[in-house]
């Protein structure tokens, strides 16, 4: 009996080993690749895929399709894939399998923008920035646009200066309720110019624990009055001789990041362009 018991648990352990197998592949279409419930196109879609996102290829099917993109034939197969929260089915023309860096172009009238691995929650991978003076792009809840590369590509311009600045939310607290701000703050940080890495590549600035220090006595210092008249004096002072940022009594947060180009062609006429990193409010 006790044998049998062991030979059923080895049995079990293997068909689980056998059904949580999988292949992990990554999602190569740079708009995004749909998941649905069903392998057809006229299936429920679950959600969409992330371009350069980790998925597990769990059964393919004999489900065939054929898509036609930008003028080309893409023939693949619908196959059975888990996500962390969905298992579906996806079109596989779309999969690679080796991982993928995730970057996103911008394209400027003499010069072409490309930023390094950075995940994005609209899962828009090509931005222009010709006619308009700034884009948006949606950062993904689990990713920054700090310590990114951006590198320039095709630059017909004499000079390319590249420079940042944060805006920062800020919101004090109490115990007591009276001493609690009802409305986030917010400062902007003067512009930096980028750490350049290279003649062609530049690295985005992080907002370190210091400059987050610095950052909180600014804002309590503009923001004093109001500060004393709910808080008191007493407050102020406490906040001042603290020196470590997780025991300060605010909240405080990155709202978007701005990259300037200041743009100088052969003939010394200059243009400005900006991209504009929204950050999720609960990031």
């Amino acid at each position: 009996m006790n044998n049998l018991k062991m030979i059923l648990a080895i049995a079990l352990v293997f068909n689980m080993t056998i059904a949580t197998a999988q292949e992990e592949a990554y999602v190569a279409a740079e708009s995004g690749l749909s998941l649905r419930d069903q392998p057809d196109v006229s299936g429920k879609m679950l959600t969409k895929l992330a371009y350069g996102e980790a998925i597990g290829v769990l059964e393919e099917t004999d489900k065939n399709l054929v898509v036609l993109d930008g003028g080309e034939k893409i023939s693949g197969n619908w196959v059975k894939v888990e996500t962390n929260n969905h298992v579906g089915y996806v079109f596989n023309g779309y999969l690679s399998p080796n991982k993928i860096a995730q970057t996103i172009r911008v394209t400027l009238n003499d010069l072409n923008v490309e930023i390094k691995n950075l995940a994005t929650s609209d899962y828009k991978r090509l931005h222009r920035l010709k006619e308009d003076e700034s884009i948006t792009i949606n950062v993904d809840e689990s990713d920054s646009p700090e310590g990114k590369n951006i590198v320039l590509i095709d630059n017909d311009y004499k000079q390319v200066s590249l420079f940042q600045r944060f805006e920062n939310s800020f919101s004090f607290m109490s115990a007591d309720t009276n001493c609690n701000s009802n409305e986030w703050t917010q400062f902007n940080t003067e512009w930096k110019p980028l750490k350049q890495l290279k003649s062609n590549t530049f690295e985005t600035l992080t907002f370190t624990e210091k400059d987050w220090v610095n950052f909180i006595e600014t804002a309590t210092k503009d923001l004093k009055d109001d500060v004393v008249d709910k808080c008191g004096e007493d407050w102020l002072a406490y906040v001042k001789s603290i020196e470590n940022i997780k025991d300060f009594p605010v909240s405080v947060s990155t709202n978007r990041v701005f990259i300037k180009f200041i743009l100088t062609d052969f003939e010394d006429n200059i243009t400005e362009k900006i991209i504009e990193f929204e950050i999720p409010k609960d990031s």
